[in-house]
């Protein structure tokens, strides 16, 4: 896994203890059909709620009183081109699946990004890029590897208010 982000989050984040979501800016292009869709939305969703609970931050489902609107966009290689996710969010890892010739495995990029509460200005974004192995992720039902990720993405948040 490769991991790039747009700043340090400690130096680019405003103080904020609420955030919730915005539709146009929480996007699954990998899935099956539109209900896997609405699950792998959910997931992540509920990923990262329980992550950003560790560091005291409460998520407001009402966007008018949440601080801020946290995004993400989570896509395998075939539904959108690194190209593409580069013009759009302006940051890539860039991880090269050359080498990888296994139906197995199947490049995966997530990102997740803060902006303000009415989703116009982005202070702070993260990509991640890496192999996903379709055959054992779909039997591991625990959420501590989603939990992984998002410290190493996330990792540099402040405590809430801070």
């Amino acid at each position: 896994m490769t991991v790039v982000s747009s700043g340090k989050p400690d130096k680019v984040l405003p103080a904020f203890k609420t955030f919730t979501w915005n539709e146009d800016y929480n996007r699954v292009l990998s899935a099956v059909n539109q209900q896997s869709k609405i699950e792998v939305k959910e997931h992540i969703r509920a990923e990262i709620i329980r992550y950003l609970k560790t560091k005291g931050y409460v998520y407001q489902p009402d966007p008018i009183q949440a601080d801020v609107v946290i995004g993400f966009l989570f896509a395998l290689e075939d539904d959108l081109a690194d190209q593409q996710i580069q013009d759009r969010f302006g940051l890539l890892p860039g991880i090269n699946n050359s080498d990888i010739t296994g139906k197995r495995y199947e490049k995966g990029t997530f990102l997740v990004a803060v902006l303000d509460n009415r989703a116009e200005f982005i202070y702070w974004r993260s990509a991640m890029q890496g192999f996903v192995d379709f055959e054992n992720d779909r039997r591991d039902e625990s959420t501590e590897h989603m939990q992984a990720v998002l410290d190493m993405m996330m990792g540099g948040f402040p405590q809430a208010g801070q």
